[in-house]
């Protein structure tokens, strides 16, 4: 009886935060779309008369899709703040009668339903743009359905853990310069682990700290192949346990923050 009711009660609760991601969904897919659109076709289109070989806007549209996650939790990092600070409706799911750690569990859980959705929707712009650059034949669709479902999971519980280490609004920056920046910038958006280890073999063993490092490597595995990236498995068994390790440092975190039991 208990476990139905909890299972029912988490599942109203990202329903409702569902609800509130479709209101904004148009919005959220033209932002994206600009940056997907214009990183593919610089890199696929005009960079190539520079020097740049032909074959990087495919690679480059992996780290796209790889990267769309992490910059859309900055927004979600944002709400999650506000409301602590205002209208404090995350207390509502504190007080019903289910464990809090489920609560923000199924907060989390809603997040990761909108970054995979919003990945998928992104994955048709990089044929439209590529066009012959990019074969679908070399997509592994099980694989890849995979890796975004884990990279999502994983955006998802960083929300609560990197929300719980600003104070504030005004402390909002801290999030892109401590976190999200170095994760993106040293995660392989622009260059393969096997390249940085060809050229740099510390900083390359350092980078396997990185969770992004495992998300970029998946993502250009089941897009490109296996090929000149670390074992797809390898990523996804390492970026799980990422996930597992933050979200329950998150929990622990906000219940410090929230003085919830």
């Amino acid at each position: 009886m208990h476990k139905s009711f909890y299972f029912n009660t988490c599942k109203q609760l990202i329903y409702t935060d569902l609800i509130v991601f479709k209101r904004n969904l148009h919005s959220k897919i033209i932002d994206m779309m600009i940056w997907v659109v214009l990183s593919t076709f610089v890199t696929a289109y005009i960079m190539p008369y520079f020097g740049l070989s032909r074959d990087f806007g495919p690679f480059q549209f992996a780290g796209v899709i790889a990267s769309l996650g992490l910059f859309e939790l900055y927004r979600s990092v944002f709400e999650l703040t506000a409301d602590l600070e205002g209208d404090r409706v995350i207390n509502y799911a504190l007080t019903l009668p289910i464990p809090s750690w489920m609560a923000l569990v199924s907060k989390s859980a809603s997040y990761a339903i909108a970054y995979f959705t919003l990945s998928c929707i992104m994955l048709p712009l990089g044929k439209l743009c590529l066009w012959n650059q990019f074969s679908l034949q070399d997509i592994a669709y099980g694989k890849l359905v995979i890796i975004l479902m884990l990279q999502s999971i994983f955006y998802a519980s960083f929300v609560p853990w990197a929300t719980t280490f600003i104070d504030g609004l005004s402390n909002l920056e801290r999030v892109w310069a401590r976190f999200i920046f170095p994760m993106w910038f040293m995660g392989g958006f622009q260059f393969s682990w096997l390249a940085l280890h060809h050229v740099l073999p510390v900083v390359a063993y350092l980078d396997l700290i990185n969770p992004m490092i495992y998300i970029t490597e998946g993502t250009r595995a089941a897009l490109l192949g296996q090929a000149g990236y670390l074992n797809f498995w390898l990523c996804c068994g390492v970026l799980l346990l990422f996930t597992v390790v933050v979200e329950t440092h998150a929990l622990c975190r906000m219940k410090k923050r929230l003085d919830f039991v």
